[in-house]
């Protein structure tokens, strides 16, 4: 398949990044356009299958990272609005089931997966989910504008009010946890992301002109702490680097629909040197693979 350079950020043009690597995004693929506003996307631990939360269709969709094909469909019958998809440490896929104010565990079998439990304790609308290696599970409330820390399904710590200062949140959406153990947090009507610890005390906050996020919606971080930000109103994905400086921008920033084009993307997902971005007005799944990275 042709394959698109997509965006280039020179590095060294910046301050601060004389010499520094040149790190660039090449378009792969896009699947088809049966997703009805696709949100946030996981891949499976062992690297198999891409889940999809896909909005629209009240369902999770399993597909081939590679191919992008449909492989299944997951919680067709008791899913409603699904924003933010993971796994827990026992392989189980938790589902932000945001329309029925609730978590849902799935059992994963490959494409298939089965309905084994819901939370639903101190939830308003949640939006985004993650789950640690210690037994807790964050998760965002975006009617609530906090966020709440679980056990076994039990609300055990709650933090966070509608505001604009340190641990405040307008619309919280999506979750997730650092190589550092510290927990990132979307907080898009404040158009930053917020840094706090397992305790949900807070850290710090990325945002403003370093950045200018317009709506940052879901994210992803790899093992090298890079940060991976859907930028929803931009019609871009941004990536930052593991000391938080914008090393590379993909999209051109206009909505529509292309190799260089994203319509509101939402969701975004990285293994690697594969990156995986739910453009999600435009109904698809689309793949890149990045170069320059060390």
């Amino acid at each position: 398949m042709r394959q698109v350079l997509i965006v280039v950020l020179a590095l060294g043009l910046l301050p601060g990044f004389a010499g520094a690597q040149e790190i660039s995004a090449v378009f792969a693929r896009a699947s088809d356009e049966s997703f009805s506003r696709p949100h946030d996307v996981v891949l499976s631990p062992d690297g198999r299958h891409l889940y999809v939360a896909d909005l629209g269709n009240d369902a999770v969709k399993v597909l081939d990272p590679e191919s992008l094909a449909t492989l299944g469909v997951i919680g067709k019958d008791t899913l409603d609005s699904p924003h933010d998809v993971a796994f827990d440490p026992a392989g189980r896929l938790l589902v932000a089931d945001t329309g029925n104010d609730r978590i849902a565990l799935f059992e994963i079998a490959g494409t298939t997966g089965k309905l084994v439990a819901s939370w639903s304790e101190g939830m308003h609308a949640p939006e985004g989910v993650v789950a640690a290696a210690n037994g807790l599970v964050f998760v965002t409330n975006a009617s609530g504008h906090d966020v709440l820390a679980l056990r076994d399904g039990k609300q055990v710590a709650k933090a966070g009010r509608r505001g604009e200062g340190p641990n405040a949140y307008v619309r919280p959406h999506d979750i997730d946890l650092g190589p550092d153990g510290r927990l990132y947090v979307s907080d898009p009507g404040n158009n930053r992301i917020q840094v706090i610890e397992q305790d949900l005390g807070y850290v710090s906050a990325l945002g403003g002109p370093a950045y200018r996020f317009h709506e940052p919606k879901y994210f992803a971080l790899d093992d090298k702490g890079r940060l991976f930000v859907a930028d929803e109103y931009n019609n871009q994905v941004k990536v930052l680097d593991g000391e938080r400086r914008l090393v590379l921008t993909i999209g051109s920033g206009r909505a529509g629909k292309g190799p260089d084009l994203f319509n509101h993307p939402e969701g975004v997902e990285v293994r690697g040197v594969d990156l995986w971005i739910s453009d999600t007005r435009n109904g698809r799944i689309v793949r890149y693979r990045l170069t320059g990275l060390r």
